[in-house]
């Protein structure tokens, strides 16, 4: 796992992350990565001086298979798992709408597509397994565990998408990302809205964190950016 600052650490290839806290030798896990990444998030925390024995939780951002992928064999491995609680049908395998973007959706003969999602397909994003069990948190809820993250339910991308604002930290997950998975650029962006189940709200939610004091946006996909949130919002908004 690379650091980024005192305590935080990010996982995965670049085009997804997830992210650990580590907090007097605990950890919460942000973020679940693909249905083959729990040895390497294993491996992961081992590289840091963790384990899977110190996580005390794993918070998830928004319940798709980039994101969730690896959650059934956290959940194995006794480590409790939360999602908002409008995605909980979603992690119990009962939701009924559209889930995501399936392959039909993708311009599947560009090169560009293929070499951001070949690291996903690798890491077994075509899998998603469900929860019998599932702990749920609110927008709002300052969470028991290290790091202390606070919920922003930022809806859109999906029902219950949520950023996680912890001290100068802010885990933006999909509502606002630094690479477009669908071509080049680079920088602060929405998601294509390909990818979203409501864009125009998804979008709208991004008034949210415009007041949010955090120096350091996580995406869930592209690497970190440097600043305050109301000016990533701004680039995003072009």
């Amino acid at each position: 796992m690379q650091q980024l600052a005192p305590g935080a650490f990010r996982g995965g290839p670049g085009s997804y992350n997830y992210y650990a806290l580590v907090e007097d030798d605990e950890v919460t896990l942000i973020d679940a990565g693909c249905s083959r990444d729990w040895s390497r998030m294993t491996a992961g925390l081992e590289s840091v001086g963790s384990s899977i024995d110190a996580v005390a939780g794993l918070i998830v951002t928004h319940v798709h298979s980039d994101h969730f992928g690896a959650a059934v064999d956290a959940s194995a491995s006794g480590v409790d798992v939360s999602v908002h609680e409008d995605d909980e049908v979603r992690a119990l395998g009962d939701y009924e709408g559209r889930f995501g973007a399936e392959a039909g959706d993708l311009p599947i003969f560009s090169l560009r597509t293929w070499r951001n999602f070949l690291p996903m397909i690798l890491g077994g994003v075509m899998k998603l397994e469900f929860l019998d069990v599932v702990d749920t948190f609110s927008d709002g809820d300052a969470l028991d565990l290290p790091g202390r993250p606070t919920v922003i339910h930022t809806p859109g991308h999906t029902e219950g998408h949520s950023m996680f604002h912890s001290g100068e930290l802010l885990f933006t997950g999909d509502c606002l990302v630094t690479m477009d998975l669908l071509g080049s650029d680079r920088g602060p962006q929405y998601m294509q809205s390909v990818f979203d189940l409501d864009t125009e709200q998804s979008r709208a939610s991004l008034d949210r964190i415009v007041d949010v004091d955090a120096n350091l946006i996580l995406p869930g996909h592209g690497e970190p950016w440097e600043g305050q949130p109301s000016r990533a919002v701004e680039i995003a908004r072009g």
